[in-house]
């Protein structure tokens, strides 16, 4: 798939070989911060999705597609490539013996924030984009599962913000300017805020002023947008979200903010929690089957 930018998408397709008629799908988003990871993914973390592959054998269809890398392109360019992959597989729902009115969505870590937005986001024409095409094809999806993604990025910027005491500094004490020193400000370098004496720190001094006159206003603005949290409805897809009590990457805080405003709007949401898991496949074996049986109840 092309996403009109040159830039070839690719997908592995995991489906038993002798299935002829339109079974239910489901698309695994791969984590890494937006920044690192490939589709090859589901298969290199065998521990993580050991039993999503096994549905194969129940009929469903397995799909691991590759998005734009914050390095390849900024917010919201890998939302519209995994919104294309919807698209693309309902358009060519009976080449893959795909029902596509029984497509689910899952995704760890930045993939769970990927996987959110998709389900979330349907209605939304900025976050749609047009990457494959098939625009006559909605890119809804009938449910949901979030393994301790990101929801949302304004409050991350504060938290981020919180752990340095000042713009990053080097050895002399000199400020460090972003293309130097900022690779593992996530949180910037996807919303595309780099450049000299920019970093965590200024931008949250932006959001902090409220100073919505600032041109770099608009990166604040995007980080809302591109936000699962603002697009909190009643008729959402049913969403299963599962975070670790010690995950030191997400704050749990990101998924139970979430959960409780999909609660308040009247959502069909379950949230499920293990106090010492961390960040990772560390929730356990258990935690992964009830998540994928979530989805193949409502597929």
């Amino acid at each position: 798939m092309d996403n009109g930018e040159g830039h070839t998408l690719k997908m592995d397709i995991y489906q038993d070989l002798n299935q002829k008629e339109p079974g239910p799908c489901i698309i695994y988003y791969f984590g890494g911060g937006w920044m690192w990871g490939e589709y090859k993914q589901v298969t290199q973390k065998a521990v993580y999705c050991r039993d999503l592959i096994k549905l194969v054998e129940q009929g469903y269809t397995i799909i691991s597609p590759s998005y734009r890398l914050a390095s390849q392109s900024v917010f919201p360019a890998c939302i519209h490539d995994c919104k294309g992959v919807v698209r693309f597989l309902k358009a060519n729902a009976q080449t893959f013996h795909i029902d596509p009115e029984r497509i689910g969505v899952l995704g760890n870590s930045a993939g769970g924030h990927l996987a959110a937005m998709v389900a979330m986001s349907a209605d939304s024409k900025e976050m749609e984009g047009d990457v494959g095409g098939n625009l006559e094809h909605s890119s809804a999806v009938k449910a949901a599962a979030v393994f301790y993604g990101p929801t949302d990025l304004e409050e991350l910027i504060h938290v981020g913000a919180a752990k340095i005491d000042g713009p990053p500094k080097n050895l002399e004490g000199t400020e460090i300017d972003s293309a130097a020193g900022q690779a593992v400000e996530i949180e910037t370098q996807i919303l595309g805020y780099r450049g000299t004496g920019k970093n965590l720190w200024t931008l949250n001094e932006v959001l902090e002023n409220g100073d919505t006159a600032n041109t770099d206003w608009r990166y604040i603005e995007l980080a809302r947008k591109c936000s699962p949290i603002q697009y909190v409805k009643e008729d959402c897809p049913p969403m299963i979200i599962m975070h670790g009590g010690q995950d030191p990457v997400v704050p749990i805080d990101q998924s139970e903010k979430l959960y409780k405003a999909l609660v308040e709007a009247g959502a069909d949401v379950t949230y499920l929690s293990y106090s010492n898991a961390g960040h990772g496949p560390s929730m356990g074996k258990a935690a992964d089957e009830f998540a994928y049986r979530f989805l193949t109840d409502r597929l």
